[in-house]
């Protein structure tokens, strides 16, 4: 039987450089990260004789291009490409003795003022795919909007916030998740994502599982309803109270006091406010081996974990190949029901 293995392959700018780094790799992670954070690439290079210090020692700012191919993986003859992304080199550092090489990439332009110069601006009348549009384009991006609604604000103010952090608190307020990845900026609705079928079901005792844990805090979920009120000149006191499915009768309140004009407008900001505060509430991790169709977005099933069982959402992902070796890791979250 032929063994299935994992190759990196690495094109810094246009150069294919695959076959320069096998020899001294020692690890490579591409971490496929969650709402708000940029996606980055980490490789760690054996350089006894300080090759990467000088001739090819490589720059801040540099393009990788990165992908995981598998071969055998499916089976003897198979050969499939993970694509990872595109990176920009944002860390570069050496260690020693043995002399090794770290560098790490991210999926933004490393010299864009978007992700830390703190800025102060008032947007009016803008929508929301507007706002992002124009950061993305200032942070070197290209935006994909995902959202069935786009808001518009008769005002919002940045104040003392990093364009990309700025754009977050909006995307967060209009229970939207931000992604980073792969020279994009996308706007998607997680809850749209959470209705997929599963890619993949994990099973106490079948799957190929090296290490799990799960996590599930009342602390995080704590709300059993959100009441948005709030009183209006002339049309008087708007208010609603959205439950969420299952809860207790008498669990305590998320009391919102924001300007809505419609009771609908209520409604939908009182569901958001309710997912935000108890999404966080069930939360898993495992240590698989590697598989490619496990990213960011995507859900699964999990069964032979009694009260545990159920459908999660994938929220970040680290795949790591070693020697040959490929394995996945992954932060997961319970998909609530019914908001």
């Amino acid at each position: 039987m032929i063994a299935r293995r994992a190759e990196v392959a690495l094109f810094y700018g246009d150069v294919d450089i695959s076959s320069s780094i096998s020899e001294f790799l020692l690890d490579f992670t591409f971490s496929d990260n969650g709402t708000g954070s940029v996606d980055d690439l980490q490789i760690s290079l054996e350089d006894r004789n300080q090759l990467w210090q000088s001739d090819w020692a490589p720059f801040q700012g540099d393009t990788l291009i990165a992908s995981i191919k598998l071969i055998n993986w499916y089976g003897e003859g198979t050969e499939d490409t993970f694509y990872c992304g595109s990176f920009e080199i944002d860390e570069t550092s050496c260690s020693g003795p043995p002399d090794t090489i770290q560098i790490k990439g991210v999926s933004v332009p490393v010299y864009s003022s978007a992700r830390y110069e703190k800025k102060n601006k008032a947007w009016e009348k803008v929508k929301l795919s507007t706002i992002a549009r124009d950061i993305a384009r200032k942070s070197g991006l290209s935006l994909v909007f995902e959202l069935e609604d786009d808001p518009t604000y008769d005002r919002v103010d940045q104040t003392e916030q990093s364009d990309l952090g700025f754009l977050q608190s909006v995307a967060v307020k209009e229970g939207a998740a931000m992604k980073l990845t792969d020279s994009q900026l996308v706007l998607f609705d997680e809850r749209v994502y959470e209705q997929e079928e599963p890619v993949l079901s994990l099973v106490r005792g079948q799957s190929d599982i090296l290490s799990y844990s799960f996590n599930f805090s009342a602390a995080d979920a704590a709300y059993s309803a959100c009441e948005v009120s709030y009183f209006d000149p002339k049309k008087g006191k708007i208010s609603y109270t959205f439950k969420a499915p299952g809860a207790p009768d008498d669990g305590p309140v998320l009391r919102i006091n924001e300007k809505v004009d419609s009771i609908q407008e209520a409604m939908n900001l009182a569901k958001k406010s309710l997912r935000e505060k108890n999404k966080e509430g069930s939360k898993a991790s495992f240590s698989l081996m590697g598989n490619p169709d496990l990213i960011n977005g995507v859900t699964i099933m999990v069964s032979g974990w009694g009260k545990y069982d159920g459908k999660y959402f994938v929220t970040s992902t680290k795949h790591s190949v070693g020697s040959g070796a490929y394995s996945t890791d992954i932060e997961v979250r319970r998909v609530l029901e019914g908001y």
